[in-house]
């Protein structure tokens, strides 16, 4: 059943006598057309208070592992409170951890259906250690307000942008014939709002015709109005309206009656929101929506004091309320439609305090979850765990990425053209002085009919065989390939312009009894060059191993190969090659 906005309109409850009302029913002054086939869902999980996201991903092993244990004697967690699988590694490749209390989500990370963004904060520009005292910097650092606000917020210049940048998104996005605001919220937010979209308040009992009725003692006044209508005739009439907007509401609860709760989910505090979400989402065709975003949060973060056993009740909260919600969408089919994705007001503080707890810090990680994630690996590089170390200023990690290519991450998978992302996120434009390295953090790939095979001017090598030269590893013969022995060779790609790097395919002889070892770099001169990632092939198969490259904007590719570890053979361990190796990306 879909219920059509024209014929709610036509019913005179928007009409100009009743403008009066604070109606949420509003469309968005800017369309682009969607298919209800291509439905996308996007849910925020808001975590109130800061949470302290260096206890819930932490240093596997390593002298980082050491590194945490030092600088957090009273909160640390020991190695048998740690999750016993959904090992990753980040863009360093340093092995990173979940809290034990998150062993569902462990799982997902293992099956590659869930990942983490770490080290994120409210960036205008690119800062470290060294420039930290000359460049911008986000306002009110440490201020709960204020840093919700920077999270749910674009830069613009000099100040934030007066809206959200998902309502400013669905301003753009939304097709113009959803029944209500696709904007759907549990609770007060700044996300939501555009210019010409506002978000719909939804509780865990069902969804409203205008949000100001998801307030009890208001819904229930009205009702009490409305049973005794002895109003003048001007009253009479303006509660006539409100008895229309009760008629349409029925009617929402009609269509919402047709999708009961799925039991699987648990009725926790956050439970319960997420089971409203999968039947608003189930009811998305109805309500004429290929398109939502929700907003669900859950609070009390901020421990100052005595945080373990608080903060791991809520981690597994989130554990529970999450991978239920997951598996529930996956037992519809909807897993690659919808994302779940974390935000908090920032990260906590690198050492524990004197009371057993953390204080407010900048950097934190996120966890993003869904079937169109490329799982496997996490997204950005884990800072020193080092009071006033390299990542560090003071006892707070200073961000190594973005919040807002976090964001733009999410919006261009749900449709955002870079267009869309430059007048929403204009700190992110490759024109800035001190830009981004790249708009997109690769979590979530890109559109499919955006990314191609990127023209290669040239390829060349530090080493070579005469009879396996470099330009055969490009030539689209997998019969053919490059060679080369020794530790430290470099394989060089130029490209034919800078470009925005999203996938590395590389074919590689016995690369089903062996694996590889090489490191990736990018450059956008050919002079200076900046490690991507130290990778490991697979060993099982020759055919094309797809890598990802996060979206980096770059023209040059070195690969520097380190060799092999094929057990039947030690002289052949020196040995490298590539059959055939393509570029995949967007041309900037």
């Amino acid at each position: 059943m879909k219920i059509s906005r024209r014929n709610f309109l036509k019913s005179g409850v928007y009409s100009t006598a009743a403008t009066s009302i604070p109606l949420s029913l509003s469309l968005p002054s800017s369309a682009l057309a969607n298919e209800n086939s291509d439905y996308k869902a996007l849910v925020c999980l808001f975590l109130y208070g800061g949470n302290d996201s260096f206890n819930m991903i932490v240093p596997q092993s390593g002298n980082n592992l050491l590194n945490y244990q030092a600088a957090r004697p009273d909160i640390q967690l020991w190695p048998h409170e740690l999750a016993s699988n959904g090992f990753v590694a980040d863009d360093a490749q340093q092995p990173l951890i979940l809290n034990g209390s998150m062993p569902k989500i462990a799982q997902l990370f293992e099956d590659k259906l869930a990942t983490s963004v770490v080290n994120v904060g409210t960036l205008i520009e690119p800062t470290t250690k060294a420039n930290y005292s000359t460049v911008k910097k986000s306002p009110n650092l440490g201020a709960h307000n204020k840093q919700q606000l920077a999270w749910q917020r674009g830069w613009e210049t000099s100040q934030y942008h007066p809206y959200g940048w998902a309502g400013m998104m669905m301003d753009i996005l939304a097709s113009g014939a959803e029944t209500v605001s696709p904007n759907l919220s549990f609770g007060g937010n700044e996300l939501m709002n555009g210019q010409g979209t506002q978000d719909l308040r939804v509780s865990t009992s069902g969804i409203r015709a205008m949000s100001s009725l998801a307030v009890n003692s208001v819904n229930n006044n009205l009702t009490k109005y409305l049973a005794d209508n002895t109003a003048s005739p001007f009253g009479k009439a303006y509660l006539q309206r409100f008895q229309e907007i009760y008629d349409f509401q029925s009617t929402l609860g009609d269509l919402l009656d047709q999708y009961p709760e799925d039991p699987s989910i648990p009725s926790s505090y956050l439970g319960s929101q997420f089971k409203m979400v999968k039947r608003l989402i189930q009811a998305s065709s109805g309500l004429n929506q290929s398109r939502q975003i929700y907003f669900v949060s859950l609070g009390c973060f901020d421990n100052h004091s005595n945080q373990r056993g608080k903060h791991d009740n809520l981690l597994a909260s989130i554990d529970d309320a999450v991978s239920a919600f997951y598996a529930s969408l996956q037992s519809d089919g909807l897993e690659n439609n919808v994302v779940t994705f974390t935000m908090s007001d920032f990260g906590r503080t690198i050492e524990n305090n004197g009371n057993r707890g953390t204080d407010h810090g900048w950097g934190s990680n996120h966890l993003v979850v869904g079937g169109s994630i490329l799982g496997g690996k996490a997204y950005g590089r884990y800072p020193e765990f080092v009071k006033d170390g390299s990542d560090a200023i003071g006892n707070k990690f200073i961000p190594t990425t973005s919040s807002e290519q976090y964001a733009a991450t999410l919006c261009r998978w749900f449709g955002l053209s870079d267009t869309g992302v430059d007048y929403i996120f204009p700190s992110l434009s490759p024109d800035n002085d001190n830009a981004f390295s790249s708009r997109y953090l690769g979590f979530l790939g890109s559109d499919v009919v955006a990314s191609q095979p990127l023209p290669i001017v040239s390829v060349s090598a530090s080493k070579t065989r005469v009879d396996h030269t470099p330009q055969m590893a490009i030539d689209g013969d997998l019969t053919t390939k490059w060679t080369a022995k020794g530790y430290g060779v470099t394989f060089d790609v130029e490209l034919s312009s800078l470009s925005s790097l999203e996938t590395l395919r590389v074919s590689q002889a016995k690369g089903d009894v062996r694996q590889y070892f090489f490191d990736i770099l990018v450059s956008s001169d050919g002079t200076n060059y900046t490690l991507l990632q130290q990778y490991q092939s697979p060993g099982d198969t020759t055919a094309y191993v797809d890598i990802s490259l996060g979206s980096q904007q770059a023209k040059y590719l070195r690969l520097v190969c380190n060799g092999n570890n094929d057990s039947a053979n030690e002289k052949l361990v020196a040995w490298n090659n590539f059959q055939e190796l393509e570029v995949w990306g967007r041309s900037i």
